[in-house]
């Protein structure tokens, strides 16, 4: 798995973690913690420093949606404006702690897209998992997501979220850098 690159912005480091802040918190004071409510989760150092996948932290609720949940959702957000390419959100997502939907036997869930095709629901944070019916959620490190999905099986991210995204499994195994789309209703 290759090391994450935190990205610059409200994030300090509290411990072995270097935690992104939710950008509507603020303190007086300059040596406060933040509450675990204000942490939208963070990457683990390892031993030489280097930063790990990024890991959402289960309590964070941004105040409106219109705070990413994450910086994999902060990049769908962008891909979905237009603002960067697939690219960069397969380099993102290969770099997070998501989490996939499966039954109780641990089976993934496979369904149809908006545009009918068929999908496993992938969330970048837990509080997209509010969207949709699972009986379970299995985290999964985004480099792994190609071992995991069938290859006639594509990754629908955050279904019915502000930037849900249909992310072809070809894109996943590096053959289509321009396998990324929004879903579209048929």
């Amino acid at each position: 798995m290759a090391d994450s690159t935190p990205p610059q912005g409200s994030q300090v480091r509290l411990d072995n973690w270097i935690v992104l802040l939710d950008p509507a918190w603020q303190s007086d004071d300059p040596d406060a913690k933040p509450p675990p409510r204000a942490i939208a989760g963070g990457w683990p150092l390892g031993e030489e420093g280097k930063a790990g996948p990024f890991q959402p932290n289960p309590d964070f609720a941004p105040v409106d949606g219109t705070i990413p949940t994450d910086p994999t959702d902060a990049v769908l957000r962008l891909v979905s404006k237009g603002e960067v390419s697939a690219e960069h959100l397969v380099s993102q997502i290969r770099d997070a702690v998501l989490e996939i939907a499966v039954d109780e036997d641990d089976h993934l869930l496979v369904g149809p897209a908006p545009d009918g095709v068929p999908c496993v629901a992938v969330t970048t944070a837990p509080a997209h998992k509010a969207r949709v019916t699972a009986p379970r959620w299995r985290p999964v490190t985004g480099d792994r997501l190609p071992e995991v999905v069938p290859d006639d099986v594509d990754v629908l991210l955050n279904p019915d979220g502000p930037a849900a995204f249909r992310l072809r499994t070809d894109a996943l195994r590096g053959s289509r850098p321009d396998a990324t789309q929004p879903p579209t209703r048929r």
